[in-house]
């Protein structure tokens, strides 16, 4: 048996359709722009030290570069990750600080069980 869409039926679907392919991608396709831990937020230009006292330590904090600011003068590029346990599952973050200690970029790098 097959069944017949009326054309009244598929101007309603083909609409929602649409959106729920558009919240699909976006929810999918874009970086993070905070970080919650515990009932606390860390976003991108909090310093080094608001994520420490917000957060804790990061399992793992390692330098991946130099920021030559003035010849003789050189800061270091640190990238931490956390593993933040939320509803049943760790959802792990890494963040990337620039030579200043000023928090750049958080990335979701998703949830594990």
């Amino acid at each position: 048996m097959r069944y017949k869409l009326e054309p009244k039926t598929f101007v309603r679907i083909v609409p929602f359709v649409i959106m729920i392919m558009l919240v699909t991608f976006l929810a999918t396709a874009a970086p993070a722009r905070a970080m919650r831990c515990g009932k606390d937020l860390v976003s991108a230009g909090d310093h080094k030290y608001e994520v420490l006292a917000t957060c804790g330590d990061p399992v793992i904090r390692e330098d991946i570069g130099i920021d030559h600011k003035q010849v003789g003068e050189y800061r270091i590029i640190e990238e931490w990750l956390y593993v933040i346990e939320r509803y049943g599952k760790r959802q792990m973050y890494r963040l990337r600080f620039d030579g200043d200690g000023i928090l750049r970029d958080i990335e979701w790098l998703g949830e594990r069980k």
